[in-house]
């Protein structure tokens, strides 16, 4: 009965402190801590749990692995931040543990120059879990002992345990820098927009403006010697000055289409597929009227991708079709084009997607090449 007593004892003090030491990296994680500081705290958190001598937290890239974070027991430098270890041939132990998870037990006689490399360094046991975010084995954690078959039945479960808070950090860095290239990207897009308004208004609306006010000037200066001139001279302002009201109007209506404030959403759309050089067909459309910048975006995201459609698609149909719930509203742009469009292609669905997130939306492109495309953006009703 004692021992049975000992025996669960041990076992629930191990298990607070593993619940302690992952506690510890998930408030490290939660703080947007750098990655490097998460790295190394990862290493020492694995490496004392599982009464290892060293950690290391290795990033994979095309040449094996490189050592991003570490913690030696002693406060010894065997794996120092940057060196290179080859875990890139997938005939040896050391490789297959690197990218599944795994132990060696026994590094003695094992193949391959990671192996030689740990063995050189001191260690004969290590315990491996692989880190998986975005898609792909970014790197791995790794745990060393100085003795043969040092580590439990358990202890690949409970370092798999520290390397999903390792993937969560990642993540929440590449969300951080995405948002933040979005960011730049929209107002780039706006400092551009800004640059074509004023050469717009410089070429255009202003040097007609400019060339009215020394029409008038003139007709001022003629009306009493050469009043026939000076009338002549006065219709040529009022037609010079009906060109500059419709170029502003023009300029107006690329800043948000006056049909989409005036008569809305089912109104803006229809206009739009009565230019498309295609049968568009249109339906879900609510009747209510949505936020206005709810209401732009989904005409941007319906304009531009009828034009991509025209442009590249080769495509002799398309379906606009919207959805809405009671948070949300949806709106699908589908043509039986060629297909292969994508996000990264070209600025313009990149923009179209900065706008949607910019509302805490989102955007997706499928386009298998041969099949067509759709375009989906989601937004929330505000």
């Amino acid at each position: 009965m004692n021992t049975t007593n000992s025996h669960t004892e041990g076992a629930l003090r191990r298990l607070a402190e593993e619940q302690a030491a992952l506690r510890r990296v998930a408030t490290l994680v939660a703080s947007a801590a750098e990655p490097e500081r998460v790295f190394h705290t990862v290493a020492e958190e694995a490496g004392r749990l599982l009464g290892a001598r060293t950690a290391a937290t290795v990033r994979f890239d095309e040449e094996g692995g490189v050592v991003v974070g570490r913690w030696d027991e002693d406060g010894a430098d065997s794996l120092p931040l940057g060196l290179r270890v080859p875990y890139s041939d997938p005939d040896v132990p050391v490789y297959a543990a690197s990218q599944y998870g795994g132990r060696v037990d026994d590094y003695t006689g094992v193949p391959g120059e990671a192996a030689r490399m740990t063995r050189e360094a001191g260690y004969l046991s290590s315990v491996v879990a692989p880190i998986h975010a975005g898609g792909r084995t970014w790197g791995a954690l790794f745990v060393f002992s100085s003795e043969p078959r040092h580590f439990g039945d358990d202890a690949e479960r409970r370092l798999a345990d520290f390397t999903e808070l390792v993937a969560l950090a990642l993540e929440s860095v590449e969300a951080y820098d995405q948002l933040s290239a979005s960011r730049a990207r929209i107002v780039e897009a706006g400092i551009s927009e800004r640059r074509r308004l004023e050469r717009n208004l410089h070429d255009g609306a202003q040097q007609r403006l400019v060339a009215l006010s020394l029409q008038l000037r003139l007709a001022g200066l003629a009306i009493d010697k050469d009043p026939a001139r000076a009338t002549a001279m006065l219709d040529a302002a009022g037609h010079e000055l009906n060109l500059a009201l419709e170029e502003l109007r023009e300029l107006a209506r690329g800043l948000h289409p006056a049909v989409l404030t005036d008569r809305g959403l089912q109104a803006a759309l229809e206009t739009l597929a009565d230019r498309a050089p295609f049968p568009v067909e249109i339906s879900g459309v609510p009747a209510v009227r949505f936020d206005e910048a709810v209401e732009a975006a989904f005409y941007y995201v319906v304009a531009e991708s009828l034009t991509n459609v025209a442009k590249y698609a080769h495509a002799s149909t398309a379906r606009v079709e919207m959805s809405t719930t009671d948070s949300g509203a949806v709106v699908e742009i589908a043509d039986d084009g060629r297909g292969g469009a994508n996000l990264g292609g070209g600025s313009g669905l990149r923009g179209l997607a900065d706008r949607v997130e910019a509302l805490g939306g989102h955007l997706e492109v499928r386009s298998p090449v041969g099949a067509g495309t759709v375009v989906r953006a989601q937004l929330p009703l505000r």
